[in-house]
């Protein structure tokens, strides 16, 4: 009788056991589950000042420049930094004075993030465009994931003083079906700007680090009138320059078959006009484009240490309002 008391318990306390088993498991397992299926429809997302100012200037030319922020860490290697969040703060701040001084149009950002626990979960987007007065803004997510208590939720963005209209997401190839599907991937957005009574087609992209074959596949997607970002990607005869044996280079493939206009378009003679690393600039791999409709009047790498990477500034002009042949 005693035994069958003593089995009887050992089976309850099992039951128990594997109970808070499946609950551990279910409450580990739901914010990661509901995050990947609500990343579907909060890919992107427009906002609007509440009170958008017109944009002042030139209304014959668009200053725009990208910049990859590196998740607001400075030069550190890792995002999981120790530093304060005044410290990632007051960097966020340097940044939108770098943004201000350099007064342009529309400003690409690369790994910005909107949601993510290494950045104490600040919208960087929304903080550098109220901070550097850009009211109108989308935020297109890469990677969008929770796990237990930490968030991953980072991309690309676009911070304009002009209306933001249309927008799509730049589904570029992913590394893997299976890492997409469990946190996601490189894309790019693409958006119309109203400028000077037109719509401007512009894309913000974020290349595959991966490998170089991805990266060629991905300009397949490209198609804006003026695109910038961190392509990943230099040109064959630059500095650090790779190809893929199959799919060879994504710079040389964007020359040769989809007829943009970049600068540099020769090897720099020094490192003034390199991108990355910002601490030590050994490569070009942050670009604008701009299609044949527009022509560049000129075109700056600004020197910082804010980020790894350099800030990249072009104001680019209407082709029809240019004398002169880009």
């Amino acid at each position: 009788m005693a035994s069958d008391t003593a089995c009887s318990r050992m089976q309850k306390l099992r039951r128990i056991a594997f109970r808070a088993g499946v609950l551990a498991l279910a409450l580990t397992l739901f914010p990661y589950v509901f995050s990947r299926i609500a990343s579907v429809w909060r890919c992107t997302t427009t906002y609007v000042a509440d009170e958008p100012i017109p944009a002042d200037g030139d209304n014959r030319s668009l200053r725009v420049a990208c910049y990859n922020l590196a998740h607001g860490r400075g030069q550190s290697r890792t995002n999981w930094t120790n530093e304060p969040p005044q410290l990632r703060l007051k960097r966020l701040d340097d940044i939108a004075e770098l943004i201000r001084s350099v007064n342009a149009d529309i400003v690409i950002l690369n790994e910005v993030d909107f949601d993510s626990s290494w950045s104490h979960s600040l919208d960087q987007a929304q903080y550098l465009a109220t901070a550097a007065d850009y009211p109108y803004r989308v935020e297109q997510r890469n990677l969008d994931f929770r796990l237990l208590f930490w968030t991953w939720r980072f991309g690309n963005a676009i911070l304009s003083r002009h209306p933001i209209k249309a927008t799509r997401v730049l589904e570029f190839p992913g590394y893997s079906i299976f890492e997409t599907l469990l946190v996601g991937k490189k894309r790019g957005i693409e958006c119309s700007i109203e400028f000077a009574d037109t719509q401007v087609v512009v894309a913000g992209v974020h290349l595959s680090h991966r490998s170089e074959a991805l990266r060629a596949r991905s300009t397949e997607f490209l198609g804006a009138q003026i695109i910038g970002g961190d392509f990943n990607s230099t040109p064959s005869g630059f500095p650090d320059s790779v190809a893929d044996t199959a799919e060879g280079n994504a710079m040389d493939r964007i020359d040769t078959q989809l007829g943009f206009s970049r600068r540099p378009r020769n090897p720099p003679a020094n490192t003034s006009e390199l991108t990355f690393h910002s601490a030590k600039p050994k490569s070009v791999i942050d670009w604008i484009l701009v299609s044949d409709d527009w022509h560049f009047v000129e075109y700056d790498v600004i020197p910082s240490l804010l980020s790894d990477h350099r800030m990249v500034v072009a104001e680019v002009i209407p082709a029809v309002n240019s004398a002169v042949p880009d």
